[in-house]
């Protein structure tokens, strides 16, 4: 049974701001969050690593797509389905995570898996969904990433860990790419502890 998850979580508008918060002439990609409290009209600044693709600061609203993602990886991550009626610490590892995860998804141009993807791997198929964490078999060994956009075909994965070829940066952590969904492996491939009924071969 799937789960079902709280459209009301964001009564608010969320935005991403781009702008320079740190003063060091980067900009980068913020979140603006209002403050918990419905009678407060005052915004809380998220800052992320995720640099600005834009030449400009400004402030973007957060789309259908990175609300969703935002709700499931609360779920899946976080265990919350209602955020309105949870108290969760913004410093949070986890909370940071997901906010970097649909800032990559939104703002980082997926390059093609092809070119660091290694042999396939003979295993169980894994039907992965949205928000999943999944793995991939590259030439640098086993990465993890999360599943951030999918169709029949191909999935948008943000990536959880570096990976290098031949000693060369290829992608960092939160760099995003499409990949095949046939290419996809159960994440107990990757850095993660398998669970009771992992099947791996």
């Amino acid at each position: 049974m799937e789960a079902e998850y709280d459209t009301t979580i964001v009564k608010h508008p969320l935005k991403w701001r781009m702008a320079d918060i740190e003063g060091d002439g980067v900009e980068f990609v913020n979140v603006v969050m209002p403050e918990q409290d419905p009678l407060s009209n005052k915004e809380i600044l998220l800052s992320t690593d995720i640099p600005s693709p834009l030449n400009s600061s400004m402030d973007i609203r957060w789309s259908d797509e990175d609300i969703d993602l935002f709700q499931i990886l609360l779920f899946k991550m976080l265990d919350i389905y209602d955020l309105e009626h949870e108290q969760i610490e913004l410093n949070q590892p986890e909370l940071v995570d997901v906010l970097h995860i649909v800032a990559a998804a939104h703002f980082i141009e997926p390059i093609d898996a092809e070119i660091f993807l290694d042999e396939d791997i003979s295993t169980i198929y894994m039907e992965a969904d949205l928000g999943d964490l999944i793995s991939v078999h590259t030439k640098d060994g086993f990465k993890t990433a999360i599943v951030a956009d999918l169709d029949s075909i191909e999935a948008v994965c943000v990536l959880l860990e570096p990976l290098e070829i031949d000693g060369e940066d290829v992608l960092d952590i939160y760099d995003t790419f499409v990949v095949n969904k046939h290419n996809i492996l159960p994440p107990e491939f990757g850095n993660v502890l398998p669970g009771d009924e992992a099947v791996i071969h």
